[in-house]
């Protein structure tokens, strides 16, 4: 191997501040998410099916937190980063609608299909509860949309928007997809093997928009189209709203 200089260069500074913003973020959300605390705290305060209803729906108050605050006080901070360079834009194009109706199509029946096999209701809803109330329905649709867009600004803005500079668009993409696929891994091969082409799809979708919408809205779509049809499909589970 020929000799490699480990000389800083200014130009590695954003990038580097990116991933480190990233890693740092992702790993306090993963492990305070996923602790026995929080899941002991939620058995002691509610108890019963609820206390895993409560237990999912904090895990979402904790990616809020931990993937959002970070990367939003760096790019206040930085005067090199701006939100608008990170996706957080008006649609001023038509665009973004045929990104989000082109992914869709391919999406929606995929699910579908999908629900059909066993497996698809060992997974979900993740909410395991077997009579949902409006609070739940409520709770589980508000705290998706807030955690959705905190990822996908996380993701597809804020990683997306300080690699394309220093390494280039297809690059950038590639680390962006290499690391959401590995993020996946805990959910199973299918769900890995999904966000390969999905990731893509999403990350070319922002490239090419300017904006993070196309990502949100499909990322968003996925997961109320997994939870809602494995609800109404699955006789165990019941829906009461009054």
């Amino acid at each position: 191997m020929s000799e490699i200089s480990l000389s800083w260069s200014a130009g590695y500074r954003d990038v580097v501040v990116a991933l480190a913003t990233f890693t740092g973020g992702y790993f306090l959300y993963w492990f305070i998410a996923n602790s026995s605390r929080l899941q002991k705290a939620c058995d002691k305060a509610y108890g019963g099916e609820r206390a895993q209803a409560m237990y999912i729906l904090f895990q979402r108050v904790v990616g809020i937190v931990f993937l959002g605050i970070p990367a939003v006080l760096v790019t206040i901070i930085l005067r090199s980063f701006r939100f608008r360079d990170f996706g957080l834009t008006t649609i001023d194009s038509i665009a973004t609608l045929y990104w989000i109706l082109g992914i869709s199509a391919v999406i929606i029946p995929l699910v579908l299909s999908f629900s059909r096999t066993p497996s698809f209701f060992e997974t979900y809803p993740l909410i395991r509860e077997r009579t949902w109330d409006r609070f739940l329905i409520l709770a589980n649709t508000v705290s998706w949309c807030l955690y959705i867009l905190i990822y996908e600004f996380l993701f597809r803005g804020f990683l997306l928007g300080a690699t394309v500079g220093p390494f280039g668009v297809w690059p950038a993409i590639l680390v962006n997809v290499a690391v959401y696929v590995c993020v996946h891994i805990p959910y199973g091969f299918f769900v890995t093997l999904g966000a390969l082409p999905l990731g893509l799809a999403m990350c070319m979708a922002t490239v090419h928009t300017g904006n993070i919408w196309t990502a949100y809205a499909v990322h968003l779509l996925v997961a109320l189209l997994n939870d809602y049809v494995a609800l109404g499909a699955n006789p165990r589970t019941k829906v009461r709203l009054h």
